[in-house]
């Protein structure tokens, strides 16, 4: 294997994550800084550099007054609350709010959201390995020069780039259809 190749393998074994499921949340409530803590550590991988947030007390607020997850209660935050955190901290990287919004309601209407949860983090895992196994098929096609990380990188974000755009295309034609 030459030595990009070995670089290409060996950053996705690195980088492998899976989101948690709802039997592996905790079971009692939790406060605002444990739920923040609980979320770093569950969705770490999205952050940029050291110094950004997954998540601050004021998003959650708002997420609340947006009507996109169930106010605390007693200022305690359950299974529940964390499962709509971890939905919306994961889709907020591709999709504005109120999409999110649609989506999880959608979802949640049809379900609940233990079942959306799981579902979520099913998904999640399968569409990763999707990813790295296009990655992959991708650095095969190509040859194994010095900018070959580059390109791939390049090839994964116009990837991203275009499944943002359909995905807000079909959150457009569901907000339609809800409305007629």
């Amino acid at each position: 294997m030459e030595k990009n190749e070995k670089k290409f393998e060996d950053y996705f074994k690195i980088v492998k994550h899976k989101l948690p499921y709802w039997d592996e949340l905790p079971e009692i409530d939790l406060y605002m800084d444990q739920v923040i803590a609980l979320m770093e550590k569950y969705l770490s991988f999205h952050k940029t550099d050291n110094s950004s947030k997954i998540i601050t007390n004021s998003m959650i607020n708002n997420y609340v007054k947006l009507g996109i997850m169930p106010a605390p209660i007693k200022k305690r935050y359950s299974r529940e609350h964390i499962a709509y955190l971890i939905i919306i901290c994961t889709l907020k990287q591709a999709l504005p709010i109120s999409d999110i919004k649609d989506l999880i309601e959608l979802r949640v209407k049809r379900t609940s959201i233990e079942e959306t949860l799981n579902f979520f983090s099913d998904l999640y895992d399968s569409t990763f390995n999707t990813v790295i196994a296009i990655g992959k098929k991708f650095s095969k096609k190509n040859s194994f020069e010095d900018s070959f990380l580059a390109d791939t990188a390049l090839y994964m974000a116009i990837g991203s780039s275009a499944s943002k755009y359909i995905a807000s295309q079909i959150s457009e034609i569901n907000r339609k259809d809800s409305i007629e």
